[in-house]
């Protein structure tokens, strides 16, 4: 099986910790912007590129424009080199919370970025995608690891009568995705607004949280906002601990000080962003032998 790997600048990092030493050449690029903004990009050694299958591994953030048009370029140029085929990786995809229009006058943008990756790769692999809805084609499989993130936690917790929760019902499978590999209780988590004192509450939908260990599962926690609010109400609601598991940590602005001080004993993630949070709190999970399988299986089918 002759596979190599193209990163954008992103996920350079994301290769070598996840294909690095498992049969899998990381090509070299060379990038350079010009005077006048415009990028370029370069295989350095086409020959290592021709007739084989090219995997293109890219995350969208930061730079979520820059990394965008990488992503394109260098699949074009991994084409032009002779590639037999062009997969693409992309751990994180921009843009995907812009799934449909909330005001007159928007653009879908989520959707530009699909129909442009459509057309660039014979097919997509998307890590745990915001919004499912946005793909409409053959080319892409979406991929969640929230067994991987649940079963870390419990061994290193050794977590009592878990529940998995999804802090909304729009993200209900990915906690079902992960109990059910598992054969644990799910839930989602419902908010109520008092009508009389405007307090909110937080409360899953069916089953208690008391005297129960929680993991709370979303794809991305950007300002923390959501989680922490998840938190505090299910360890008011009599939790003995809360922990969380999501596929991307962007963590921007004062996100990681804000979840540090909400009682989250553990923050689960994995390496999709072209950025690493330095943080005791924060436990990274490797997923690369899953995806290597997942992509060689592909390959297989395809010969």
């Amino acid at each position: 099986m002759d596979l190599v790997v193209i990163s954008n600048r992103n996920a350079r990092w994301i290769a070598e910790t996840l294909l690095s030493g498992n049969g899998f050449e990381i090509v070299d690029i060379q990038y350079k912007v010009f005077p006048d903004g415009e990028h370029y990009v370069r295989i350095s050694d086409p020959a290592k590129v021709e007739g084989q299958t090219a995997i293109v591994l890219s995350s969208m953030y930061p730079r979520q424009n820059d990394s965008f048009i990488e992503t394109l370029m260098l699949a074009d140029a991994a084409r032009r080199a002779g590639a037999k085929r062009v997969i693409g990786i992309i751990t994180y995809m921009a843009y995907a919370r812009q799934d449909k229009l909330f005001l007159p006058g928007e653009p879908v943008t989520g959707k530009i970025v699909v129909n442009a990756l459509d057309y660039y790769f014979d097919h997509i692999f998307v890590i745990d995608i915001h919004s499912i809805k946005l793909i409409n084609s053959k080319k892409f499989t979406n991929l969640l690891f929230f067994d991987l993130l649940v079963d870390r936690i419990i061994k290193d917790w050794r977590v009592s009568n878990p529940l998995i929760l999804s802090p909304d019902k729009g993200a209900l499978h990915r906690a079902k995705f992960a109990a059910e590999k598992h054969g644990l209780d799910y839930d989602y988590l419902v908010k109520h607004r008092d009508r009389i004192t405007g307090e909110i509450s937080v409360m899953p939908k069916e089953l208690s949280v008391k005297g129960r260990d929680v993991i709370i599962v979303d794809d991305i926690a950007s300002t923390g906002g959501t989680l922490v609010l998840a938190a505090r109400k299910v360890l008011e609601a009599g939790a003995s601990r809360v922990f969380v598991s999501v596929s991307h940590a962007l963590l921007v602005g004062n996100a990681l000080e804000k979840i540090k001080n909400s009682g989250i004993k553990g923050f689960y993630t994995l390496p999709t962003l072209g950025l690493k949070h330095n943080d005791p709190l924060i436990v990274y999970v490797n997923y690369g032998n899953e995806l290597l399988e997942t992509i060689r299986k592909w390959v297989q089918v395809k010969g």
